[in-house]
């Protein structure tokens, strides 16, 4: 199986940290973030992995090299120009004729890869999102009112249940011939693009552990829940 990561962002959330260092090579132990992807994914099946570089990008390819030291097929494109989260995979659309999984350098999960193929091959979609279960947790009473100033419900700090798009996608052909190959083109876009053209575009819920680490503050949480053994997850949080 064939995957594509994103990695071509500057982590400009993750600053200072990413002065230094591309965001993927960040350590989480003793491994870089990107590492411990690819490492999960290889355990899954998954053999072939196409990096989309940018920002540091030789820092990347010297770490990573072929990927034969990892036991995988690695290939690289680097963008040229910014092209969004969706643009470069323009650089490999002609070349898949299955369906590609895709996600961000910048997310941890313990998500079964295969059981979301699995799920958008038996649904025949052309383009499947990951949703996560996510619960936000309100610090303050949530008032209701109508037309006319009348309350009419008063719930306190309520939790709110979302299903949020996780940044891991599967791509069939048809979807990933609709990239242009210039211009910034985001991966919401394509699934606009791909709603507005009556492609099916389906969602897998998930419950497994899936942190984004694009940030400073969810990044140092990552580090220890890694440090203390555990899979970094996401949680509620007060606002």
């Amino acid at each position: 199986m064939h995957s594509a990561i994103l990695c071509g962002g500057e982590g400009s959330r993750l600053r200072p940290l990413t002065y230094a260092v591309p965001k993927p090579l960040l350590p989480l132990g003793s491994k870089p973030i990107l590492e411990v992807t690819i490492t999960k994914m290889r355990e899954q099946g998954f053999n072939k992995f196409y990096l989309m570089v940018n920002y540091k990008a030789d820092m990347i390819r010297s770490y990573f090299g072929s990927g034969s030291s990892f036991g995988v097929e690695i290939e690289y494109y680097e963008e040229k120009e910014k092209r969004g989260t969706a643009g470069p995979l323009s650089q490999i659309g002609a070349r898949i004729n299955f369906p590609l999984l895709v996600l961000n350098a910048d997310i941890l999960t313990s998500l079964n890869f295969k059981k979301l193929i699995e799920f958008h091959n038996k649904t025949s979609a052309d383009l499947t999102i990951a949703l996560k279960q996510f619960e936000r947790r309100i610090a303050y009473g949530v008032v209701e009112i109508d037309d006319e100033s009348v309350i009419t419900q008063l719930r306190e700090k309520p939790t709110l249940n979302f299903l949020i798009n996780s940044g891991i996608y599967v791509l069939s052909p048809s979807v990933m011939q609709l990239i242009p190959e210039q211009g910034i083109y985001a991966m919401t876009t394509l699934v606009e693009d791909s709603i507005a053209k009556n492609f099916k575009v389906r969602g897998y819920e998930f419950t497994d552990p899936w942190r984004d680490i694009g940030r400073l503050d969810d990044y140092m949480k990552a580090l220890g829940d890694f440090e203390n053994g555990t899979e970094p997850d996401t949680e509620g949080v007060f606002v």
